[in-house]
């Protein structure tokens, strides 16, 4: 009886061990690795959730001072290097974005991609192996990232970062020899495409929609706005994109002149949308920019690394799939 009683124990507690071994290899599979972000630490979650909307004057973030300072110290011993050796040296490019600039950057990392130049960035780095700290700043501010107070005077020009992401070339830039700083050579162009839905569905260039007589929605005080007016195209005017892209849903117009970055957006918010970009639309010379980065004047071995990445990614077509991954259309410089 006794020996019947051991077994009977015996095998239980061999059991036991099994049923606990299983669970703590099952705990172990589903368990996840905590977020980390910059000034907060986001806990593990299960599931999907949909992208935030990014907005800085009521973004906690971002309002509760994680902003104009490097992520990273830099070792005094490296303040006053050239960018590129810093780089080099920490194994880390240290960049200041835009952090609501969607499709090409944004703060809000949980189930979304960071954003076109930031992804463009983090496979420059992954070459390398370096990383990349991001400081985020405010770049549309009502006169310019180069007027007083401005972007620049709160990041580079203090050297929070050696990079500034997300500008575009517009002939605008009188105010980068004050601040000793230089665009990099362009990686991609953009600028304001036909989108087009029921009886204008088929129009595929701008003299279509004036020889048909086609009202176009295009943002207000924009340069397309001015376009419009004058090539003679029958227009109607709304504040900024995304009261174009309302317009479209209402149906108000079924055809406007929207600006490319815009299209993604307007795709995560408006998944009923019916309106489409013309295929195989350019826009038109005076109404395309390049993109570019900017860095200083000075930093002249780190403007040519930029350079020639960009020159690389665009032979490879790494940067066109980038791109298209965000649902924008791809141009490349002119």
């Amino acid at each position: 009886m006794r020996m019947l009683l051991r077994c009977a124990a015996l095998l239980l507690a061999v059991t036991t061990m099994t049923v606990a071994t299983r669970a703590l290899a099952v705990a172990e599979v589903f368990e996840l690795e905590p977020e980390y972000v910059y000034g907060k630490n986001r806990k593990p979650r299960l599931g999907y959730r949909k992208p935030e909307v990014f907005d800085p004057l009521s973004d906690q973030l971002y309002q509760s001072g994680y902003r104009d300072f490097p992520p990273t110290a830099i070792p005094d011993e490296l303040k006053q290097v050239d960018a590129m050796t810093r780089v080099q040296k920490m194994g880390r490019i240290m960049v200041c974005a835009d952090g609501w600039f969607f499709p090409f950057s944004r703060t809000t990392r949980k189930n979304e991609a960071a954003g076109i130049d930031i992804e463009i960035l983090q496979a420059i780095a992954k070459k390398h192996g370096w990383e990349v700290d991001v400081s985020w700043v405010n770049m549309a501010t009502r006169f310019g990232p180069g007027a007083p107070g401005g972007a620049y005077g709160r990041s580079i020009d203090k050297g929070i970062c050696d990079i500034v992401l997300g500008l575009a070339e517009t002939g605008d830039d009188h105010h980068m020899a004050g601040h000793k700083l230089v665009f990099t050579r362009p990686y991609l162009s953009t600028g304001f495409v036909l989108v087009t839905q029921g009886p204008a569905q088929g129009i595929k260039t701008l003299d279509e929609v004036k020889a048909q007589g086609v009202r176009i929605g295009v943002p207000a005080y924009s340069p397309m706005h001015e376009y419009a007016q004058a090539n003679g195209l029958t227009h109607s005017t709304f504040f900024q994109n995304y009261q174009v892209i309302d317009a479209l849903i209402r149906r108000e117009v079924d055809a406007a002149m929207i600006w490319s970055g815009s299209i993604s957006q307007a795709r995560l918010e408006h998944p009923e949308a019916e309106f489409e970009m013309a295929k195989g639309y350019v826009p038109v010379p005076e109404m395309r920019w390049n993109s570019v980065w900017v860095v200083k004047e000075k930093e002249k071995e780190l403007k040519q690394f930029i350079d020639q990445s960009f020159d690389e990614m665009l032979k490879s077509g790494e940067i066109k799939r980038i791109v298209e991954r965000y649902g924008v259309p791809f141009y490349p410089p002119f």
